[in-house]
């Protein structure tokens, strides 16, 4: 299991979709900032 990201280091790049199905990378907004919401989905 990876080591959790602690306060002051980069958090690990990641890429997801986004709605139009294109990806995108967490490393493409370094600099900026970014709220991330993690959902769980009821099926």
């Amino acid at each position: 299991m990876a080591k959790a990201p602690q306060i002051g280091e980069l958090a690990p790049d990641f890429t997801l979709d986004d709605t139009d199905g294109n990806a995108v990378r967490l490393s493409d907004y370094r600099g900026k900032v970014v709220f991330l919401v993690f959902n769980r989905g009821f099926v």
